[in-house]
Formats: C-alpha cells, sequence, structure tokens
C-alpha cells in the first residue's frame, strides 16, 4: 500500500469509508424496504423513511438503530424482503460507523435469508460484502467477489459495476499493480454523472501517483473533491481533500498541502469522524510549518483547541 509514513495518510483505505454513496443514493442501500402499495406496513415504511432521514444527515447511529427496529417489524410481518433489506441497511450504517464486523455478520444474514427462499444474491449485497472485506484487509476475497459480480452482468446494475472497477482499481493500487489499475481506470464509464466521474478522476489521480506525476494528481484529487461535493457525498469529498494533500506534501508543496489537510480536518469535524479530522489537522500543522505559514499554523492550532475542548 502506498503511504505516507511519517503522516499516517494511507492513500487506498481513506478513499474507502465506503463506497457508500452508492449504497446511499444509487438505487439500493438505505432506499430499500419502503414499502408502497396494497398490503404496506406503515409502521415499517415510517421507520424505514426516518432511518433514511437520520442517514442523508450522517446520523449514523441513529439511522442503525432505526434499521434495528424496521428489522424486527420485518420478522413480525414474516416479510423476507424487507427482513433482507433492514439487514442490508443495518449494514451500510455499520460500514459507515466502522463496525466492520458486525456489518459482515448482517451481510451474511441477508444472504442466508435469500439462500432459505432459494434466491440469487444481487450485486448490490456482493459488493456490499467485497467492501467490508477490502476494509479488514481481505483484499484477494474482495477481489474474487467483483469477479463474481461482473461475471454474472444480468445480477448487477451499471451502478454496481461501476462501483466494482472502482474497488478494483483500490485493490490494484494496494498491490502497487499499476497496469491494473489503468484497466480499473478504463473499465468505468465515462458518465456524465458526478459519482462516477468522481471515481474516474480519483483512479486517476492514484495513477498519477504511482508514476510520480504529482502535479496531475492534484489536479486530478482536486476535481475528484469538486465532483463529490457535487454528489453530496462530504464523507468521500473530506477524503480527497487529504489525496490531494499528500500529493501536493509529495510535490513539495507544503502550502498547499497545510490548506487541504485544514479543509479535509474541518470537514471531517463537522461529521463527527474525530478520528481523521484529528489526524489531518495535525498534518496541516506540521506542513504549515514546514512550509512557515504561521498564521495558518495559528488558525489551526486554534481549531484544534477549540475541538479539544470539554
Amino acid at each position: 500500500m502506498i503511504s505516507n509514513l511519517k503522516f499516517g495518510v494511507k492513500l487506498v483505505a481513506i478513499a474507502l469509508v465506503t463506497i457508500l454513496w452508492l449504497f446511499a443514493a444509487g438505487g439500493c442501500g438505505s432506499s430499500r424496504g419502503v414499502q408502497k402499495g396494497p398490503g404496506a406496513d406503515e409502521n415499517l415504511a415510517r421507520l424505514n423513511r426516518a432511518a433514511r432521514i437520520a442517514y442523508d444527515n450522517g446520523q449514523l447511529e441513529q439511522a442503525a438503530n432505526l434499521y434495528r427496529q424496521a428489522l424486527d417489524r420485518a420478522y413480525l410481518r414474516d416479510d423476507r424482503q424487507a427482513i433482507v433489506d433492514a439487514h442490508y441497511n443495518l449494514a451500510v450504517c455499520l460500514l459507515g460507523l466502522r463496525s466492520y464486523d458486525q456489518a459482515l455478520a448482517r451481510v451474511y444474514d441477508a444472504q442466508r435469508e435469500l439462500a432459505r427462499a432459494d434466491q440469487s444474491i444481487p450485486g448490490d449485497i456482493l459488493l456490499l460484502e467485497a467492501t467490508i472485506l477490502f476494509r479488514t484487509a481481505e483484499p484477494d476475497e474482495a477481489w474474487e467477489i467483483t469477479d463474481r459480480i461482473l461475471s454474472a452482468s444480468e445480477r448487477s446494475t451499471a451502478a454496481v459495476a461501476n462501483k466494482a472497477h472502482y474497488l478494483r482499481g483500490l485493490i490494484s493500487d494496494q498491490r502497487g499493480d499499476t497496469a491494473q489499475l489503468g484497466r480499473e481506470f478504463n473499465a468505468l464509464e465515462k458518465s456524465a454523472g458526478p459519482g462516477v466521474r468522481a471515481d474516474r478522476e480519483e483512479l486517476a489521480g492514484r495513477l498519477a501517483v504511482s508514476e510520480g506525476h504529482w502535479e496531475a494528481a492534484i489536479e486530478a484529487f482536486d476535481r475528484t473533491v469538486r465532483l463529490r461535493r457535487e454528489k453530496l457525498d462530504y464523507v468521500e469529498m473530506a477524503q480527497a481533500l487529504a489525496l490531494a494533500a499528500d500529493a501536493c506534501r509529495r510535490a513539495g508543496n507544503y502550502s498547499a498541502a497545510a490548506t487541504r489537510y485544514f479543509r479535509a480536518g474541518r470537514s471531517a469535524v463537522q461529521q463527527n469522524n474525530n478520528q481523521d479530522a484529528l489526524k489531518w489537522l495535525d498534518n496541516a500543522v506540521r506542513m504549515a510549518g514546514q512550509a512557515g505559514d504561521e498564521p495558518l499554523k495559528q488558525e489551526v492550532h486554534a481549531y484544534l483547541k477549540s475541538i479539544q475542548s470539554p
């Protein structure tokens, strides 16, 4: 894995919080389980609506609790599809909370429910499994699942296939396989949609990093930031800022690195992601110091103090 040993920025890991935009907004994931028409259970539909609102607002703990209630309601109804949906949505929330073992257990619960009905596993559930496995340092297993997704195109939407290629790009980057990273980049659709375009730009940035083209990497990651923002994908936006910051550091532009780390840290604070926020803000202080930018250094110090105060 390409890493910044001094500052602890892992280029592959920080880009992934998940691939959550697909699960949240790509026609699956948190949009699952909202019933319509005759026989609809309004209590279940209300729980799903409330959970989706909480998820969209970044309140993952609240969303997870609501999806647990939706699961209980689905069991009460003996509604197989609602049960699968609730397990899936809960797994997405747990992935965002970095509770990977629990998330994977929920994915397997969903798969067992489908197996009992002799139903095949849809591509979005397989992709979620692969994503969690990658996050738990099982890239080979994740890769094998993406092979299954891409070889069974009738079970996968274009959005799932694109995200599978994106995940494979991350795995290839981790392995240091620049040629395969390039192939996955080329496999992504040249879509007008900001989500796929952002993924393409990020993989382009990673290719540039692997070839030591720092300025090209910075430009690609900066475009990724803008596209993630357009998609309202603020988690991945902040991560792209950190990628851009690391590329600036490698290019020797410490002032630009400090600014981008600061912006990433501020956004992470608002997402209640204190782990990344503190890391990025600390990096901003270090980079500002190396750049001799005392005003920025003091500004970041003041910001750190404000968020660390009880």
